[in-house]
C-alpha cells in the first residue's frame, strides 16, 4: 500500500504546480512535505515567567519545577515504546499510521521529546510531517520553553534533586537549547556541601552515554575556578572513566574539559592517540587545541580523510609532545577556542522557493534545522546565540533561535521603499549587522531595527562585500574587474580607492583572508588578494565557486557551485575533507564554527 504515500504527495506537487501556473507570481513558496511550515505554528519569543505561567509554574516553585521534569522524563522501556508507536506513523498501510497518531497522543506530554526529535530530523517525510501534525494537536503548552525556563529557575534554586531529575530528562529534552541549558544547570550544582554531587558521583556509570558525559563534564568544570583541579574528591573517578570510557564522543568530550579546564597531561596524551577514532568534527576541536599551543613550533601535519593520514598526524604529534616545552607546561596554557566543531550550512530549494539552515553536529549528522525558509542565501550567528538568516524571496533578514522561532525581523525596505533580495549578511565586531542586496548595503545597530547607514547602487550590480576592522566596506561588483568598490564606515565611498581582481558573477562572495588581505570568488576560481598591494598573493581553480572560508589552521574551504560540494583545501591546495549537500538542495554555505 506504499503507493497511498507517495499519491499524497504527488497531489501536494500537482496542486503547486497549479498554482504556480495559476497565479503567475515571480517568486512561489510552496510547503515542502514532511514538516510544518512557520506559519503553522513557530512560537514567538516568550519570557520565562510566561512559559512557566502556561504550564501552571512559577519560578519559586522549586518542588513543582522538579514535578513537571519528572512528569516528563520517561523509562528507557517506556521511550523504547513510544519511538516505536512513532516508527509507525510512517507504516505502509494507511489505518496503522493513523492508530499509530491516536495512540502516541495517548502519552501526552512525555511525547512531545520524541515527537519533536522525529519532526525535526527523522529521514522519512510521513514520519517528520504526522509527528508534526501530532505536536501541533498536543502541545498546547510551548513545552520546549517551559523545560528551559524550569531549569534555568532551578540552577538558582539549586533544591535537593536537582542534579538527579536533569541527568534523568537530559536525553528527553525538547531540543539541544534545553540540553546545553541542563548541563549549564548541573555544572552549577556539581558541589553539594564542599563536595561533589553524589548524583553526579553516580551518573559516571550511568548506561546512557549522555548521562555519563554530562555527570563527567560538571564534575570537572563545576565549583571554583580558582584552581584547575576544581572537586578533587571527583577527579580521579572522572579520570578512571576517561580511560575505560567505549563511547568515543562520550570520551571525547571528557578528555577534551580536562584538557582545556584542569589542563590534564594526561588527557592530551589520550586525545591524541585517539585521533584515528575520532569524529572529523571533534578532530576539528583536536587541531584547534593542537595549533595554538604548538604555535609556529606545530608539525607540519594535515589530519586528512583517511585512516593512513589520521594515523600519520596521530603519530607527528605523539612525537611533538614527547619533546615539547609547551607541552611540558600545559598548566600555564590558557586555551581560546576558535572552532568547535560545528558546520551551518544554507541550503536552497531552487524547485520550492525555500530552502533552510542547518547545523551539523562535530559527527556531521544534523543537529538541528530551521526549514521552510524564503530562499535563503546566508546565515550568521549573533553574539547571543540566534541566527540572522538572509531570506531573498522575501526582502527580509529573520532573527530566530534554533527552533525556527523568529525573534526579530530586519525588512530592507523601510518606509516603503523597495529594495530587496539580500545575498549576504556579516555581524560586525560592534554587535551591529551588516546586509547586501543586489542596490543597497543596510548596517543595523546591535540589536536593534534601526538602521546606522545604508549605501544604494541603482545599478542593481552588487554581488557581495565584506567589511574590515577598519571600517573600510569592499563591495564586489557584478562583470567588474577594477571597478570594484570601497565605502567607508558611513557608507560612503572613499574616492580613488579600488581592489583590481577576476570577474565576479552573481553568486560570489566576499571575506577576510589573512591579515590585511581578502578572498573573494570569481567564476572559475578562489583568490587571496593583498589589499595594499592590490595584487593576487593565492588562488585555487574552483568551477562557479559561491562561498570561501580562512579557517585558523590556515587551509581553506571553498563551496563549488557546479559540484554542489563545499570542500576543505590545505595551502598548497590539496583536498583534505569534502561535504556534497542533499539531493535536491543548493549548497550556499558551509561555515565551520
Amino acid at each position: 500500500m506504499r503507493f497511498v504515500r507517495i499519491s499524497v504527495f504527488s497531489g501536494i506537487a500537482i496542486l503547486g504546480l497549479w498554482q504556480q501556473l495559476a497565479f503567475a507570481q515571480p517568486v512561489f513558496v510552496q510547503r515542502v512535505p514532511g514538516r510544518p511550515t512557520p506559519a503553522d505554528g513557530v512560537e514567538a519569543a516568550i519570557s520565562d515567567e510566561k512559559a512557566l505561567e502556561a504550564a501552571n509554574l512559577k519560578e519559586t516553585d522549586a518542588a513543582g519545577l522538579l514535578g513537571y521534569l519528572r512528569t516528563r522524563t520517561l523509562s528507557d522501556a517506556d521511550l523504547s515504546k513510544i519511538q516505536a508507536v512513532i516508527k509507525r506513523l510512517g507504516a505502509d498501510d494507511f489505518e496503522a499510521r493513523l492508530k499509530a497518531a491516536v495512540e502516541v497522543e495517548k502519552y501526552g506530554s512525555a511525547a512531545v521529546g520524541p515527537l519533536k526529535a522525529a519532526w525535526q530530523t527523522d529521514p522519512d517525510p510521513e514520519i517528520a510531517y504526522r509527528s508534526g501534525e501530532a505536536l501541533k494537536r498536543m502541545e498546547k503548552v510551548p513545552h520546549a520553553a517551559v523545560a528551559a525556563a524550569a531549569v534555568r529557575a532551578l540552577a538558582k534554586l539549586k533544591p535537593p534533586d536537582t542534579a538527579a531529575v536533569l541527568l534523568g530528562f537530559l536525553p528527553l529534552a525538547d531540543n539541544d537549547r534545553v540540553a546545553d541549558e541542563i548541563r549549564t544547570t548541573l555544572i552549577a550544582v556539581a558541589v553539594k556541601d564542599g563536595k561533589a554531587e553524589p548524583a553526579l558521583l553516580a551518573g559516571l556509570a550511568d548506561p546512557v552515554p549522555a548521562r555519563r558525559a554530562a555527570s563527567a563534564v560538571a564534575l570537572i568544570t563545576g565549583g571554583s575556578d580558582k584552581e584547575l583541579i576544581r572537586i578533587k574528591d571527583a577527579f580521579g573517578k572522572v579520570k578512571e572513566v576517561a580511560r575505560s570510557e567505549k563511547d568515543i564522543e562520550t570520551r571525547f568530550q571528557i578528555l577534551h574539559a580536562m584538557l582545556t579546564v584542569a589542563r590534564d597531561r594526561d588527557a592530551l596524551n589520550l586525545l591524541v592517540e585517539a585521533i584515528p577514532e575520532l569524529p572529523r568534527g571533534r578532530l576539528w576541536q583536536v587541531e584547534d587545541f593542537l595549533l595554538q599551543l604548538a604555535g609556529k613550533d606545530s608539525p607540519k601535519i594535515q589530519l586528512g580523510r583517511t585512516p593512513e593520514a589520521l594515523a600519520k598526524g596521530r603519530d607527528a604529534w605523539k612525537a611533538w609532545i614527547e619533546k615539547s616545552p609547551q607541552a611540558a607546561a600545559l598548566e600555564k596554557f590558557a586555551y581560546v577556542p576558535r572552532i568547535h566543531g560545528k558546520m551551518l550550512l544554507v541550503l536552497y530549494d531552487q524547485r520550492y522557493g525555500s530552502g533552510s539552515v542547518v547545523e551539523l553536529g562535530p559527527d556531521l549528522k544534523e543537529k538541528w534545522k530551521i526549514p521552510n525558509l524564503l530562499g535563503p542565501r546566508d546565515a550568521a550567528y549573533l553574539p547571543d546565540g540566534t541566527i540572522a538568516i538572509a531570506e531573498q524571496n522575501s526582502n527580509r533578514v529573520t532573527i530566530r533561535d534554533t527552533t525556527g522561532r523568529i525573534l526579530a525581523t530586519r525588512n530592507i525596505g523601510g518606509n516603503n521603499r523597495v529594495f530587496g533580495n539580500p545575498q549576504q549578511v556579516q555581524v560586525l565586531d560592534s554587535g551591529e549587522l551588516m546586509v547586501t542586496c543586489r542596490n543597497v548595503i543596510v548596517v543595523y545597530k546591535k540589536d536593534k531595527d534601526e538602521e546606522a547607514y545604508r549605501y544604494v547602487r541603482q545599478q542593481y550590480d552588487m554581488v557581495a562585500a565584506h567589511r574590515f576592522p577598519n571600517g573600510e566596506t569592499l563591495i564586489l561588483l557584478q562583470n567588474g574587474t577594477d571597478q570594484n568598490i570601497f565605502i567607508d564606515d558611513q557608507g560612503k565611498e572613499i574616492p580613488d580607492r579600488k581592489l583590481k581582481t577576476g570577474v565576479s558573477y552573481g553568486e560570489a562572495y566576499a571575506t577576510a583572508g589573512g591579515e590585511g588581505r581578502v578572498l573573494v570568488t570569481e567564476q572559475n576560481q578562489v583568490v587571496e588578494y593583498d589589499l595594499k598591494k592590490n595584487e593576487k598573493v593565492w588562488s585555487k581553480a574552483i568551477n562557479s565557486p559561491r562561498f570561501v572560508q580562512r579557517l585558523p589552521n590556515g587551509n581553506t574551504i571553498i563551496i563549488e557551485a557546479q559540484s554542489n560540494r563545499a570542500i576543505e583545501v590545505a595551502p598548497d591546495g590539496e583536498e583534505v575533507w569534502s561535504y556534497t549537500a542533499p539531493a535536491g538542495m543548493s549548497l550556499f554555505r558551509a561555515y565551520r564554527n
